[in-house]
């Protein structure tokens, strides 16, 4: 059954292009439908391209809906998986309005895992995917300035260990090594938006909220979700909302460098310029270290 959906108050994005990484479940998914009712035209970026042409469908029947969706390989894991897509959306298109970093894992509960690259499988997702992915598309977002990036992190974050990011040094940990992306991808938002600044070019992070139901928690034991529910939380409709809002709200657009939940700005502890400029460098020297040629 289709679900009707009233229009959003956004009716300004018609002829806008926006990238959604992760969109065929919880959050992302409803990042998508959200921002399809703007009229803006998607790119669903997607590890399966058969379950990506699904949900497209699905956008493409609910109501009131006229925007364009593309479907594009998306493995945010993977280096060349990330290079193939960004040279392809570049062969597509010339210009990009939005970038939604949303892709992650969580490997909570579960043995270490490594990338097709040989790193943490966390750290290669959450962190490497989103730095790696907006380097390589900040040509076509400062060609459509004023545009956007918005990175989904997260409140349930914790100090990272930038000595042993990949957790060599100490034991793994899958809930430890989550809590520690979600911090990284504030630090590398930060990163970007000093790099960005008078650039037309804003990068913001948001956090959506616990969201049991999400993908994210669904590798977790029984008895970890269940506690996880009842300390209650958000639906993923509501966990994309200010995703969405600071996609789409003109009153945002030249706002960088911020920190929001339910659209409002809250503090960040980890911010720390050294910190920053030290992820920065980590990933850096991880990608031309596994992939000389990026």
């Amino acid at each position: 059954m289709v679900v009707k959906r009233k229009k959003t108050m956004y009716e300004t994005m018609k002829g806008r292009r926006i990238i959604i990484t992760g969109p065929t479940a919880g959050i992302g998914k409803e990042i998508a439908i959200q921002l399809a009712a703007t009229g803006a035209d998607l790119v669903l970026g997607c590890r399966r391209l058969e379950r990506g042409k699904q949900v497209a469908e699905e956008i493409s029947k609910i109501n009131g809906v006229t925007s364009s969706i593309d479907v594009m390989l998306l493995d945010t894991s993977s280096f060349e998986s990330i290079l193939n897509f960004s040279r392809e959306y570049k062969k597509r298109f010339s210009s990009l309005d939005i970038l939604v970093n949303n892709a992650g894992v969580n490997c909570a509960e579960q043995p270490r895992e490594d990338s097709v690259d040989g790193i943490e499988l966390t750290f290669a997702t959450n962190v490497l995917g989103y730095y790696l992915l907006t380097r390589e598309l900040l040509d076509v977002l400062k060609a459509a300035a004023p545009s956007r990036i918005v990175n989904v992190a997260s409140t349930f974050a914790s100090d990272p260990d930038l000595d042993d990011v990949e957790f060599k040094r100490r034991p793994y940990d899958g809930m430890k090594a989550y809590s520690q992306s979600k911090a990284c991808d504030r630090l590398i938002t930060w990163a970007f938006a000093r790099r960005l600044e008078k650039s037309g070019v804003t990068a913001n992070a948001m956090a959506p909220g616990l969201v049991p139901t999400s993908n994210l928690f669904s590798k977790m034991s029984p008895e970890t979700q269940n506690m996880l529910k009842q300390r209650g939380g958000t639906n993923p409709a509501q966990g994309a909302d200010t995703a969405v809002w600071l996609s789409s709200n003109p009153e945002v657009e030249y706002i960088n460098g911020k920190f929001f939940e339910q659209r409002r700005e809250i503090g960040c502890e980890f911010r720390n310029i050294e910190h920053e400029e030290k992820l920065w460098d980590i990933c850096e020297g991880m990608i031309s270290q596994f992939s000389p040629n990026v």
